[in-house]
């Protein structure tokens, strides 16, 4: 364990396995009065002393001092009733801290059971938790909620709490502040370095799908570090992720870290993000000391709504012409770092590592790393993974001196499986050295549709009053409309991915100030709710085309509708757009109109709007897909009738022809007899025209070619003979 200071830690049962930790519509919280909290002894000179230590940045970013408890609903807090549930309250208190968070073992819910976490102030409501929650798991870990006090509260059916279904292992005191002030948000959005560039700034394509795969890391409610999920050469998906071995170095912290996916600003420079993904568990598949990493395979697939991508590497060996990297420092949203120049293979500064197992990066040109960027990524000009942080001395003051852990070193440092990485990253035995990222629900989003009201060509308009009324049309008003909603002729099965909408304006005048967004059953008129989710105000923009999903895709047999209600802290009564849509053209017939409003009593179509009656549709679409079944890496069913390769046999160069396709991205491999890469590529915009690739330096034989067109897979044999 390399560790250049002494940080406090308790470790948990290893036995323990956690999965995903999804959220349900179920039950509600009771919020009962509580008159007196079982008391967390954390010493006040201990957290002090944390406070003041400058934590280097080669071992993860503390912010928590853990606390060992066996609380259960026999010893601790207090029962009451509600109708048929018996309910556990589990009122914490800890002097001090600046968050608490817990992690719960036993957790073994009985069907109809669930539970809430809060804070004392009711300002983030974690839950509700049911036994689906971690698919059958006997622990879990929660994210942090702000304050001195927290609440667990788990209702059970009946008269009765089933012995070892639920109890309290862990209690976090957060002595750094994990929450700002207010308490509504996650404080890190801001808390590093001014240097530091949030990597929602960017439009880069090559940054941003890299951004897909890298992950915050919440280690034993205690610790934060960075990651990255990571391809291998197999045709089954594996969560893989890698990181650190100073930030997971055992199985215990492997159970009992949260992973953080897509953590980002909404916005270049803020603010925070309201909705995060999250999951919970991981097991540990290979580490290394000598090398510093860890690579665990997370306990559940990530989801389709999270985006994920699992990057690409090279272990060529070559040496990077520039590279950058993504980051969580000191758990903030994701940072991008980039150096325009090479790196250069390096020992690391400290006793203990493989010599020359390291890449320095001489110097950021834009942005640095700091604590809690442990583990992150350093990808090269092509966007492929080459290393992970170890540590360094750069600083926003002085952006110098990282260093990176070969990736190279970590395939080939020992031959036991669970000290390098080729039995994870290249199971098939391929002696691939070159392998391109993944997108895991590429085929289902390419079949996926997008459905709604509003014509592509359409930009949308709305509508503002004029005095001595007030508002927009599709927001605030002065005739009191809040919500609204758009018909979505949708027919046959399928799952709602995400909503994509035409924001037209978007302010603010408190940060509560927030829209929520809505998914009801259909009919000639919205029905009931299916899904709704909340985002405040202030992470939207005017202008903007606004994604936003339901934390899971939402299966549906038919037509629904979808839309949004605006809520102010503060309501008003004057000129002020805040939140609204886009909408359409009026349409010539009133029995075109998709767009209905809600008066406070019941729905009606815009035909009937009290101020601007109109046949219109709103600027909402729903992205349909038909399933989420991860699809693997090859499809073999397909069939390369409409390529053409030439010639074959060949000598020398191969040419690959795909007429009248428009193709953005291709990756080719080729194989020898036996299953080994002898030649990998990654190319942009070569189809409908020719890919000609030069194999002049294979011997003679049999060999294999794969060809990969977005999301069409072709696959077939090629010889290569000797040249005359």
């Amino acid at each position: 364990m390399k560790r250049l200071i002494l940080i406090f830690i308790i470790s948990l049962s290893a036995s323990l396995i956690l999965c995903g930790q999804p959220e349900f519509a179920t039950g509600s919280p009771l919020f009962p009065v509580v008159e007196k909290w079982h008391e967390i002894s954390v010493d006040p000179h201990h957290a002090e002393a944390m406070r003041a230590v400058k934590q280097p940045k080669d071992q993860p970013f503390q912010f928590a001092i853990p606390v060992e408890v066996s609380l259960t609903p026999f010893n601790s807090g207090f029962i009451t009733t509600r109708g048929s549930e018996t309910i556990w309250v589990l009122p914490l208190s800890s002097k001090g801290a600046l968050s608490l968070n817990i992690i719960m073992s036993p957790y073994n819910l009985p069907e109809g059971a669930y539970l809430y976490i809060y804070d004392n102030d009711r300002q983030i409501i974690r839950g509700a938790f049911t036994r689906e929650s971690t698919s059958g798991s006997l622990s879990m870990p929660v994210m942090p909620v702000p304050g001195e006090r927290l609440v667990l509260e788990c209702h059970f059916p009946g008269k009765g709490i089933p012995a070892n279904s639920v109890g309290v292992t862990q209690v976090a005191h957060d002595f750094w502040g994990f929450f700002g002030p207010g308490g509504i948000k996650d404080f890190y959005y801001g808390h590093s370095d001014n240097c530091e560039i949030d990597i929602s700034c960017s439009t880069n394509p090559n940054y941003l799908t890299a951004s897909r795969s890298v992950v915050r890391l919440l280690v034993a409610g205690t610790e934060l570090c960075s990651g990255v999920m990571v391809n291998n050469t197999g045709n089954v998906s594996r969560a893989y992720l890698l990181t650190a071995n100073h930030c997971i170095e055992n199985q215990d912290q492997a159970t009992n870290t949260v992973f953080v996916l897509n953590y980002r600003s909404p916005g270049c420079a803020g603010p925070d993000m309201t909705n995060t993904y999250t999951q919970t568990g991981s097991e540990l598949r290979a580490t290394n000391t000598d090398t510093d990493f860890a690579l665990v395979e997370l306990n559940q697939f990530p989801p389709l709504v999270a985006k994920p991508y699992f990057t690409g590497w090279d272990i060529t060996g070559s040496t990077p012409a520039n590279s950058f990297t993504l980051h969580h420092p000191e758990g903030d949203v994701m940072k991008l770092s980039i150096d325009d120049n090479a790196p250069v293979t390096a020992s690391y500064p400290v006793e203990g590592f493989i010599a020359a197992g390291f890449w320095r990066v001489l110097r950021w040109d834009l942005g640095t790393t700091e604590r809690g960027s442990s583990g992150a990524p350093l990808f090269d000009q092509n966007g492929r993974l080459r290393g992970t942080l170890t540590g360094g001395a750069a600083t926003c003051d002085d952006p110098s001196n990282d260093f990176y852990a070969k990736l190279t070193r970590m395939f080939n440092i020992t031959t036991v499986s669970s000290g390098h990485l080729r039995p994870w990253l290249d199971p098939a035995g391929t002696g691939a050295t070159l392998v391109s990222g993944r997108d895991p629900y590429e085929y289902n989003l390419s079949r996926s549709d997008t459905i709604g009201g509003i014509p592509a060509s359409d930009p949308g308009s709305t509508d503002t009053y004029l005095s001595p009324g007030w508002g927009l049309s599709t927001g605030n008003n002065s005739d009191g409309l809040l919500r609204y909603a758009e018909y979505i002729p949708f027919s046959g099965t399928g799952e709602i991915a995400w909503l994509r909408m035409q924001v037209s304006a978007s302010t603010f005048i408190n940060v509560a100030d927030s829209v929520r967004f809505y998914i009801w059953n259909g009919g000639t008129l919205p029905g009931s709710v299916v899904a709704s989710r909340k985002l405040r105000i202030n992470e939207t923009s005017d202008g903007s085309v606004l994604e936003v999903d339901f934390g899971r895709t939402i299966k549906v047999t038919g037509p629904f509708y979808a839309g949004y209600s605006v809520f102010y802290r503060n309501p008003l009564n004057q000129q002020q757009p805040q939140f609204a849509l886009a909408r359409s053209a009026p349409w010539t017939m009133p029995s075109q109109n998709t767009a209905f409003f809600h008066d406070g009593s019941a729905w009606k179509p815009f035909t009937r709007h009290p101020s601007f009656p109109m046949a219109t549709s709103l600027g909402i679409k729903a992205v349909m897909v038909e399933n989420t079944v991860l699809n693997q890496l090859e499809e073999p069913k397909k069939v390369n009738t409409d390529l053409e390769v030439y010639p074959n046999p060949f000598s020398s160069d191969v040419t690959f022809i795909l007429a009248g396709k428009g193709v953005t991205s291709t990756t080719l491999t080729i194989y020898d007899n036996i299953g080994r890469v002898v030649s990998a590529g990654e190319y942009r915009n070569i189809f409908p025209f020719e890919l000609t690739v030069p194999l002049s330096g294979l011997v003679p034989g049999i060999y294999h070619y794969g060809l990969r067109a977005d999301s069409v897979y072709y696959s077939g044999t090629i010889l290569k003979i000797a040249t005359e």
